[in-house]
């Protein structure tokens, strides 16, 4: 066999990969018949470093496009629980909300997500990408992270594509149990919280935070007039306290010391040998439940108004105080598969993951044109409950044929369904009455156009994909060829709801406005009594903010095709390339309020439809050196498309800034040309040095700006094209042991990378006369004649850039293979959240240095004993515009201990 089939990707050589990713997490040791000849432990050294490490880096050395790999053993080292959290160590990647992964510094919509190779939904209500904080560590077996386009990935392209790669069916028995117990130094303080739902352990509400069926059925009644909009409405006294009733008031809140951090988990899988082949199965569950408490602080309305001296700049609304935040999750996964004579594998994976987060914030408000300082203060209490949950049912098969000349075919088809629920969301805004500076009294604000706000937001995401491919090898000479065909289809259906309900402060008698509990006012006893309320009938009791557009239908359907071409020359040029045919379908419908009636018209349903079809090439030039050393060059062209929600006009909220989001009905795709080119440098024992070169040209890059609020009202941001953009950088990858320090240095190594980079957009605002699609965007969002004074900078960089990021970790393994430890650093560069407005600068993020140390101890060969601290730095995350806080939080330092059992 010739050196070129070493470097042909093909089954044999992945499975062998994988065998060592897997094999990799427990000491090697071997022993003889002769208990008087063992194998010497130096056998083993490093092997966690580089048996893991050389295993990866052989799979990115074989493929064709650029692209970098995280292994399981990888992500243990670095303590990391979720997808999320451990691709924020991958080159060039960093991590926005603790659920998005900015690749290169483009935004998360630059960016597809797949499971085992196959598109999922999404539960989150502002994006199509999945957040991939929902994906625990314990199930995934590898992520590869493709930054170069190839014809067989989805078109929707810009910074790359996450795989995320399950664990698979393991080749003998296993059993392994863990835990672990882990605090905050946040939470030695105590929180703000309230009871929730008997099933809250369990990351679900009992069905105490849900809309009451007595409002779906007024809702239904009256329809799209609410509650109190139409003169039809005949609702008693009565019909009002009964619903005013039913909804769940048991909220204090009350100061709550929270419980240590826990997790379990188990996992159970085996194969057995037939006469007619080989079946396995593997199964995993695991269960979390965490806690938080931290100070947070934010500001709305950035201007001059209210603020302390002249010409400076100050928020209109600040708000400071402390957030306390359960989080619980679980996740459950089972594979079955049956392989056949080494040529015929079909594998059934099922998945489910569930989230839950439920956070209470108890916070001083502070408003320019309220606050009166040791007189009038106010307070605000809101509370946010969401579920989100993901199923995946995906089957697939992998079939050779060596009487064909070993020409594969790969198929798969899947079917997911991923939900959103959020019920019983409060918003309550205290007032504080001091006399000559002492407290006196607190109650709801007594503002007329105040209202307590209840929540319940639903939403539900369908998708079903399948697809093949097809290789055949050809072999002439000097020529090694593949031929390949496929075919990708997707299917995606989503509906969506959010109901809001006020209750006005005007509406309640004065008298019973007053108290500081929301329990107390809002007591049975106090419902119940006709002296609660202003009118003798309750009238004026519910204010429904229920606007059209707050429920929606969606859908989008991709049918895709490519031809490419995998060739070698010679053992050392390999070319890879061709073309992908997509044709995308998309529409999203508003309803009008409470109803199943559309919002729109059949007109207006077409302008709202999007439709695109094209042809994406791409080519990528591999150079090979020698056994250690390659040049690559990968050019192509792909397109990022408007999300659902970016071809709506009706508004959602940011969770990260709160500002409310709309889009624009004329939102085209984002054009992309893209060139990579790396140089790879595989050395011996596992070390290697990568450096690479990328740019991207872009024609409509989808970005954000601010527009104009109004009174207290939360700001917004709008969804449009800007003209141009671009980005370049460079990243630098290197992993190495200092053995050149002497014999001692064997057991250390260093791995990190860096990358730096540049962008610019230009948004295309002159005062040309004629409008640009930005300008025409904006002016429709905004209803002006006019819009060069609105943006404070036409050219600047893209949102979510960081110019820098930087990943370091320091390693170390004990010569007896009974101990390792890892000093892990990772730091991004500041970026843009929201681009300034009207003279103010935009706002960005910090940067956040996050240092952990991460150190475990096998005292058996199936025991693990883990302790990891995080945030050592005690850093906090930071966005600031003007030299202001926009938005501040505690992180804390953690420290977890885990233990698990392999039988």
């Amino acid at each position: 066999m010739n050196s070129t089939q070493n470097w042909l990707p093909n089954r044999l050589s992945l499975a062998v990969i994988t065998a060592l990713v897997a094999g990799s997490a427990v000491p090697v040791m071997a022993q003889s018949e002769d208990e008087d000849k063992v194998i010497e432990e130096v056998v083993a050294t490093g092997t966690r470093l580089k048996g893991t490490a050389a295993a990866v880096m052989q799979e990115r050395q074989n493929q064709a496009f650029v692209a970098d790999i995280m292994g399981a053993e990888q992500i243990s080292r670095t303590g990391d629980g979720d997808a999320a959290s451990a691709l924020r160590r991958v080159t060039g990647l960093t991590l926005v909300d603790g659920k998005f992964i900015y690749v290169r510094g483009l935004g998360e919509r630059y960016s597809s997500t797949q499971l085992n190779g196959m598109m999922v939904p999404s539960p989150d209500p502002t994006r199509s990408v999945v957040p991939l904080d929902l994906f625990p560590s314990d199930i995934i077996e590898s992520l590869n992270v493709q930054k170069s386009f190839s014809p067989n990935m989805p078109a929707h392209f810009g910074g790359g594509n996450v795989n995320i790669r399950t664990k698979s069916i393991p080749s003998d028995f296993i059993f392994k149990v863990s835990g672990s117990l882990g605090w905050n130094t946040n939470n030695s303080d105590d929180g703000y919280f309230y009871e929730g739902g008997d099933d809250d352990w369990s990351g679900r509400d009992d069905g105490t935070r849900a809309l009451p069926q007595l409002f779906v059925e007024a809702f239904r009644d009256y329809q799209s007039a609410g509650i109190e909009g139409s003169s039809r409405n005949r609702l008693t006294l009565e019909d009002r306290q009964a619903l005013l009733g039913s909804m769940n008031w048991d909220i204090g809140p009350d100061t709550k010391s929270v419980d240590p951090n826990m997790s379990l988990g188990a996992t159970l899988g085996n194969d057995f040998e037939l006469e007619q082949g080989v079946l396995g199965f593997l199964a995993a569950v695991s269960y979390s439940n965490e806690w938080l408490v931290a100070n947070e602080s934010n500001g709305t309305n950035l201007g001059t108004t209210g603020c302390s001296e002249a010409g400076e700049k100050c928020f209109a609304q600040f708000y400071e105080g402390v957030s306390t935040e359960q989080n619980v999750r679980w996740s459950g996964m089972f594979n079955i598969g049956y392989e056949y004579n080494n040529n015929h594998k079909i594998e059934l994976t099922n998945i489910i993951l569930h989230d839950m987060s439920d956070e209470l914030r108890n916070r001083l408000f502070t408003d320019v044109n309220e606050t009166e300082t040791g007189k009038t203060e106010l307070r605000r209490v809101d509370l946010q409950y969401e579920e989100r949950r993901m199923t995946t049912s995906q089957i697939k098969g992998t079939h050779n044929f060596p009487e064909l000349n070993f020409a594969y075919l790969d198929w798969y088809a899947g079917t997911s369904r991923a939900s959103r629920d959020a019920p019983g969301a409060l918003d309550v805004i205290f007032q504080q009455n001091f006399v000559d500076g002492v407290f006196e009294s607190e109650q709801l604000q007594d503002v007329s156009a105040t209202n307590l706000t209840r929540e319940y937001q639903t939403l539900s995401d369908e998708a079903d994909t399948w697809g093949w491919n097809f290789g055949y090898p050809l072999r002439t000479g000097k020529w090694d060829i593949e031929l390949k065909a496929g075919g990708d289809f997707f299917e995606k259906a989503r509906t969506a709801e959010n109901i809001k309900i006020g209750v006005p402060h005007r509406a309640i008698a004065d008298d019973a406005t007053f108290g500081s509990r929301i329990d107390e006012i809002f007591s049975p006893e106090n419902l119940n009594s006709a002296d609660f309320y202003n009118s003798s009938t309750g009238a004026g009791i519910f204010d429904d903010g229920t606007t059209d557009g707050d429920k929606y239908a969606a859908g989008s359907m991709l049918d895709a095709y490519y031809l490419m071409a995998d060739v070698f020359y010679d053992n050392k040029w390999r070319f890879s390339g061709g073309v992908r045919f997509e044709d995308f379908r998309q529409l999203s419908i508003p309803f009008q309020a409470h109803t199943g009636l559309f919002d729109v018209n059949s007109e207006e349903i077409a302008a709202l439809s999007f439709q695109e079809d094209d042809v994406f090439p791409s080519l990528a030039m591999t150079y090979i050196m020698d056994d250690e050393m390659q040049f690559r060059l990968n050019v192509s062209q792909t397109a990022i498309r408007p999300d659902m929600r970016d071809i709506s006009t009706s508004f959602f909220v940011d969770p990260l800034t709160e500002f409310l989001v709309r889009g624009s009905p004329t939102l085209q795709s984002a054009k992309l040309d893209n060139i990579d080119l790396r140089w790879e440098w595989y050395m011996a024992d596992g070390n290697n040095l990568s450096v690479a070169l990328f740019y991207k040209d872009m024609e409509n890059p989808i970005e954000m700006v601010e527009l104009a609020s109004v009174g207290g009202a939360a700001p917004s941001l709008l969804t449009a094209n800007a003209q141009e953009g671009e980005l370049k950088g460079v990243e630098v990858e290197f992993l190495h042991d200092l053995g050149f320090m002497g014999d001692w240095g064997n057991a250390f190594f260093m791995t990190g990378n860096l990358t730096f980079s540049d962008s610019s957009v230009n948004l295309g605002i002159a005062d040309d006369g004629v409008d640009s699609l930005f300008e025409q965007q904006l002016k429709d969002a905004l209803d002006a004649t006019t819009v060069s004074n609105i943006v404070t900078n036409n050219e600047r960089r893209l949102v979510g850039h960081s110019e820098w990021v930087a990943n370091m970790q320091f390693g170390w393994d004990s010569d007896n293979g009974e101990h390792s430890a890892s000093l892990v650093y990772n730091v991004f560069g500041p970026r843009i959240i929201v681009p300034g407005t009207r003279g103010n600068a935009d706002a960005e993020e910090e940067s956040f240095h996050s240092l952990d140390l991460v150190y475990t101890y096998y005292p058996t060969f199936e025991t693990t004993f883990k302790i990891k601290l995080q945030n050592l730095l005690g850093e906090d995350k930071e966005i600031t515009q003007e030299g202001l806080f926009l938005w501040k939080k505690e992180v804390g330092t953690s420290i977890s201990a885990s233990f698990s059992w392999e039988f």
